[in-house]
């Protein structure tokens, strides 16, 4: 509504004019401008009030220590305001100011939003640390996702430049024919922009005709979106269960349950609830073997209860349903209240 009445009041001509304004009015449409704006005014100052509250309770006691264990990197000189914001971070971790210095040069440009700007100078200029903190951060994040900065020893966000082959420089004209595109970037744009237009000149023709097989035109957040369908169970190739079957044959679960725990010992992750145990950790490592077993399954932990072998097992070591109940439930189950116990392991 707000766009709506922002066009009649930009474009006054022919049909604005004529339709909009003799039943609406240009007081009432710069009412409905301003109600709208001041609107939207409140809910980014409602958002940046509750993570500001989130961030400055719990989430900034940590922040030093992850920041300090990471070693970031930038070789794109764009984002050095990015860095240069997290070294003036690291320079305050272990003040109590609230604001920053006078003194320090504090990167605001691609690290403070325009929006956020009001948020983080008060009327005398001054920097306030808990707000442009939370600017850092999104700036990192949006600069981590694009490669712009990356995290030495990282596998996911590591240097873009480890992703190219250790020859590429010296033979970038084949890489480049492996890849089909041209080296030249102005071709390269042109022809995306080409391929672009091409395909939402093809959706445009099939939205006429009704052939789009269920794609959509919508609105998402105000904005025109594209809305695709699910795609359907397909079929399942003939023989596919049989091929993996003979190549791979048929692994149980727990097989793999146990190798694993035999080659990284996972299951010392998981500690009892309780304060101490006294059970032999032999015993709760094989009982954790059977809880994970019925609960990754789905099998529960009564039918593997009942497909243990008691007699194999040593006096006072049978792992009935009431023993694996109450493995899982001190080793594995957090309890109800969401708050987990002192001492207590991840169940992951």
């Amino acid at each position: 509504m707000a766009r709506l009445a922002q066009a009649a009041l930009d474009l006054p001509e022919e049909l604005v004019r004529k339709a909009i304004y003799p039943v609406v009015g240009t007081a009432t449409l710069a009412d409905i401008i301003a109600e709208a704006k001041a609107n939207e005014k409140e809910l980014r100052t409602r958002v940046r009030v509750k993570l500001r509250g989130s961030y400055s309770r719990h989430y900034r006691r940590g922040l030093p220590k992850l920041l300090r264990a990471l070693d970031f990197h930038c070789n794109n000189t764009t984002f050095q305001p990015v860095m240069d914001a997290l070294k003036l971070l690291d320079r305050y971790a272990d003040s109590e100011a609230v604001f920053y210095d006078r003194a320090e040069t504090v990167p605001i440009e691609h690290v403070v939003p325009e929006d956020w700007q009001g948020a983080v100078a008060d009327e005398r200029g001054r920097i306030e640390r808990i707000p442009y903190e939370l600017c850092v951060l999104v700036a990192l994040r949006k600069a981590i996702r694009r490669r712009e900065i990356w995290v030495e020893g990282g596998k996911i966000w590591r240097n873009p430049e480890a992703d190219l082959p250790a020859d590429f420089d010296d033979n970038r004209d084949v890489h480049y024919e492996a890849l089909k595109k041209p080296r030249d970037s102005v071709a390269f744009i042109a022809d995306l922009q080409r391929r672009h237009t091409a395909a939402l000149d093809r959706l445009d023709k099939a939205m006429r005709k009704g052939t789009t097989g269920g794609v959509k035109i919508t609105r998402k957040k105000g904005e025109p979106w594209i809305s695709v369908p699910p795609l359907g169970k397909q079929e399942e190739p003939a023989g596919l269960k049989a091929e993996i079957s003979r190549r791979w044959g048929v692994i149980d679960l727990l097989d793999v349950l146990k190798d694993v725990a035999h080659v990284t010992d996972y299951t010392t992750a998981f500690t009892s609830v309780t304060s101490r145990t006294v059970t032999d950790p032999a015993v709760v490592h094989r009982r954790l073997l059977l809880c994970l077993y019925g609960l990754g399954t789905n099998v529960g932990i009564k039918r593997v209860a009942g497909g243990v072998a008691a007699a194999a097992l040593p006096p006072g070591q049978i792992d009935n349903e009431a023993v694996l109940r109450r493995t899982r439930r001190l080793f594995i189950k957090a309890p109800r209240s969401g708050r987990r116990h002192q001492g207590q392991g991840s169940s992951t």
